[in-house]
C-alpha cells in the first residue's frame, strides 16, 4: 500500500540529486504516491527550485513540521551534525524515515541497513557491512567487506571504505577520500577530498592529504 507521500527534508542542492534519485525508481516500486520538500528558508527554497525548473512543492519549514502517520522522510543534508539533530528532532515528532536506493546500487549479502539511507548511483555496500541510520552513501563510493559506518555518516562520491574499517557517528568523508583495512575514524572527524587515512582518527579532527595528517 502506497503512503500518500515522500517529504525530503532540506531543499538546497544536494536535495535536488536526491530527488533525481526518487524518480529513478520505478514508479511500481516506490512506496510513496507523491514528492514534496520541507526547509527552513522556504521563500528562498521555491525561488530556486522554480530556477531550475523543478516542479515540487516547498511545503514549510523544519521546524513547523508536523509527521502524518502516512509519510516517509528523507534527509537531504550534508553536514552529519546538523543532519543527525534535523532527523531525531522529526523522529520524536513521530516521523518515519525511509531509505532511498537508486536502482543501479548495488548491496551484498549479509548487509545491515538503519532507515533514513541513501545510496546514489553506481553506490555500493559488499559482504556483511553495517550501516547505520541516516547515512548518505554517494556516487561512486564502496564500503568493502565488514565495514561498520555509523549514525548520520555523509560519504561523498568517489570515496573508498576498505575492510573492517570503521566509521563512528557523525563522519564527513570529501570526494576522493579513503580509509584503509582496519582503521577507525573518530565521531564527527572529517576526512579531506583526496586524503587517505591509513592510521586512526580522533574524534572530532580534521585531516587532510597522503597519508593524512591533521591540520585543526
Amino acid at each position: 500500500m502506497l503512503n500518500s507521500r515522500l517529504v525530503i527534508v532540506g531543499a538546497g542542492d544536494f536535495a535536488r540529486e536526491v530527488l533525481w534519485m526518487c524518480l529513478d525508481i520505478p514508479s511500481e516500486q516506490r512506496e510513496w504516491e507523491s514528492v514534496c520538500f520541507i526547509d527552513d528558508a522556504p521563500d528562498t527554497a521555491r525561488s530556486h527550485m522554480q530556477l531550475c525548473h523543478i516542479d515540487v512543492p516547498v511545503i514549510g519549514t523544519i521546524q513547523d513540521f508536523s509527521p502524518s502517520p502516512d509519510d516517509l522522510l528523507i534527509c537531504a543534508l550534508g553536514d552529519p551534525c546538523t543532519k543527525l539533530n534535523i532527523c531525531e528532532r522529526l523522529q520524536a515528532r513521530g516521523g518515519h524515515f525511509t531509505n532511498v536506493i537508486h536502482p543501479m546500487a548495488a548491496i551484498g549479502p549479509g548487509t545491515k541497513l538503519g532507515v533514513g539511507v541513501i545510496m546514489a548511483r553506481l553506490s555500493i555496500i559488499t559482504a556483511n557491512v553495517s550501516i547505520g541510520n541516516f547515512v548518505t552513501i554517494n556516487s561512486f563510493s564502496g564500503c568493502g567487506h565488514d565495514a561498520v559506518v555509523e549514525d548520520g555518516c555523509t560519504i561523498s562520491s568517489h570515496c573508498d571504505i576498505t575492510g573492517h574499517a570503521h566509521l563512528e557517528r557523525g563522519v564527513f568523508l570529501g570526494s576522493h577520500a579513503a580509509v584503509m583495512t582496519g582503521v577507525s575514524i573518530g565521531a564527527f572527524a572529517k576526512v579531506a577530498a583526496g586524503s587517505i587515512a591509513f592510521r586512526n582518527v580522533k574524534a572530532g579532527e580534521t585531516v587532510i592529504g597522503v597519508p593524512a595528517k591533521y591540520i585543526f
